[in-house]
C-alpha cells in the first residue's frame, strides 16, 4: 500500500515539474528565437487620428485622473460608464440597464459603444478607468498595437512585487508580433482599427474580451491579423489586495481555458501547458526540498531534484527580468529576489483556484485614489474608490 502510494506522488511531482519544464522551453524559445531583435514599430499615424474609448462603471475621480492624463492632441474622447457621471474633457455615454446582448460586463459595454457610439478616426485606443498614458505619440501602422504595461503600487506592497514578477515574464510579448495568435492580450492600453473592431464586435460571453477579441480575429479566414507591441508603456493599478490579485488571476486562467476552442490545435495545446504548469507552479519552490526530506520518494531522484532546481532558477530569472523592466531601484530588487518564492505563490494562486473552482461570473477589482509616496515603493493611497470596478 504505501509503495503504491509513493509511486501516485512520483508521478505527481514528476507531471508538475516536467509540465513547469516544458512551459519554460517554450518560454526561452520565444525569447532566444523568436523575440531576439525585436524592434519597436515607429509611429505612423498622428494622435489626431485616434478615438479614445475609457471603461468604467462609476469610478468618476479614477477616470478624472486618467482623462486629465491624456495627451491634449487627442480630442475624441468618450467615457463608456453604467452610472451618470460627470468628466471634464470627454463626453460621457452610459450604457443602459435595457441593452441585452450576449457580451457580459466590460464585454456588454464594449459593444453597446461599438454600435451607438460614432468612430470617423482611423483607430480607437481602449482604455481601462486607471490607465495614464504617459507616454505616446502615435501610433504605428497595424490593425491591433498592444501597449505595455507598468502596473503601481496600490495598497499592498505584496501585490506590487507579484506585478514586477509578471512583467518580467511578460517580456515575452516580443515574440507575440511574430506568432500566428498572441497568447494574450492587455485591453487596458490596447489600439485597434476602428474598421476591424466593427468587423469582428465584441459580441461574445467571456471573461477576457480582449485576449477573446485577438483569438477570434485570429480564427477569422478572412482576416489577417496584423498584430504588433509598441514600445510606449501606460501605468496601470496594481491589485490593492491578495485577495483581489488571487480573483483577478482566476478569472484570466478561467476565461482563458474557457475560449481555447478558438485556437488551433497547436496553440490549443500550448495555452493549456502553459496555464497547467502556472496553476500547479506554487508547487515549484517546495519541489526542490522533496527528495532532501524525504528521500526515496520520488523515482529518478538526482535528475527530479536538478530539474525542479532549474525551474525555480527560472523563478528568479522573471524577478530580475521584471525589476529591469521597471527600472526598479536595488532595494526593491533586493525586497523582490528574497520574496521571491513568496511572491511566486501568491502569483499562482489565484491560477489554481480559477482551474480547480473556475469562477463564473466577472468580479470586479477594486481600484484605489492614488498619491505619491516618499515609500520605497512608488505610492501610496489614502482612500479607496467608492464601488468597486473593473
Amino acid at each position: 500500500m504505501v509503495g503504491q502510494v509513493l509511486a501516485v506522488l512520483s508521478v505527481v511531482l514528476w507531471a508538475i515539474v516536467l509540465l513547469s519544464a516544458c512551459s519554460i522551453a517554450y518560454w526561452t524559445y520565444l525569447m532566444v528565437f523568436v523575440a531576439r531583435g525585436y524592434e519597436y514599430p515607429e509611429p505612423e499615424y498622428g494622435l489626431a487620428d485616434v478615438q479614445v474609448r475609457l471603461l468604467t462603471v462609476d469610478s468618476e475621480r479614477i477616470v478624472q485622473e486618467s482623462v486629465n492624463a491624456l495627451p491634449d492632441a487627442i480630442t475624441d474622447r468618450h467615457v463608456i460608464a453604467e452610472q451618470p457621471m460627470d468628466i471634464d474633457g470627454a463626453t460621457v455615454h452610459v450604457v443602459p440597464e435595457s441593452f441585452e446582448c450576449a457580451a457580459i460586463r466590460k464585454g456588454r459595454a464594449l459593444e453597446w459603444a461599438r454600435r451607438h457610439v460614432t468612430c470617423e478616426k482611423e483607430f480607437l485606443l481602449f482604455l481601462d478607468e486607471d490607465t495614464l498614458v504617459t507616454d505616446l505619440d502615435g501610433i504605428p501602422d497595424a490593425d491591433v498595437v498592444q501597449f505595455r504595461e507598468r502596473p503601481r503600487r496600490s495598497r499592498s506592497w505584496l501585490t506590487y512585487l507579484a506585478e514586477v514578477f509578471r512583467l518580467g515574464f511578460q517580456v515575452e510579448q516580443r515574440a507575440f508580433p511574430s506568432l500566428a495568435v498572441p497568447l494574450y492580450a492587455w485591453g487596458g492600453g490596447i489600439a485597434i482599427r476602428a474598421e476591424l473592431e466593427g468587423w469582428i464586435g465584441w459580441d461574445r460571453k467571456t471573461m477576457i474580451e480582449d485576449t477573446t477579441f485577438i483569438w477570434t480575429v485570429a480564427a477569422d479566414e478572412g482576416v489577417d491579423l496584423d498584430f504588433t507591441l509598441a514600445r510606449a508603456t501606460f501605468d496601470t493599478q496594481a491589485p490593492p489586495t491578495i485577495r483581489a490579485m488571487i480573483g483577478q488571476r482566476g478569472r484570466w486562467i478561467a476565461g482563458s481555458q474557457a475560449e481555447r476552442g478558438l485556437l488551433s490545435r497547436l496553440y490549443r495545446t500550448l495555452t493549456t501547458v502553459r496555464n497547467l504548469a502556472w496553476a500547479f507552479s506554487p508547487a515549484v519552490p517546495l519541489l526542490t526540498f522533496v527528495p532532501l526530506f524525504v528521500p526515496g520518494t520520488i523515482a529518478f531522484e538526482l535528475a527530479f531534484q536538478l530539474l525542479s532546481v532549474a525551474v525555480f532558477a527560472f523563478v528568479i530569472v522573471w524577478s530580475i527580468l521584471g525589476v529591469r523592466y521597471y527600472g526598479e531601484s536595488l532595494s526593491v530588487g533586493a525586497v523582490l529576489l528574497v520574496l521571491t518564492p513568496i511572491v511566486s505563490i501568491l502569483h499562482s494562486l489565484g491560477a489554481f483556484a480559477g482551474l480547480v473552482v473556475p469562477p463564473t461570473d466577472f468580479a470586479v477589482t477594486r481600484k484605489v485614489i492614488l498619491v505619491p509616496s516618499a515609500s520605497v515603493l512608488p505610492y501610496s493611497c489614502p482612500a479607496v474608490s467608492r464601488t468597486p470596478v473593473r
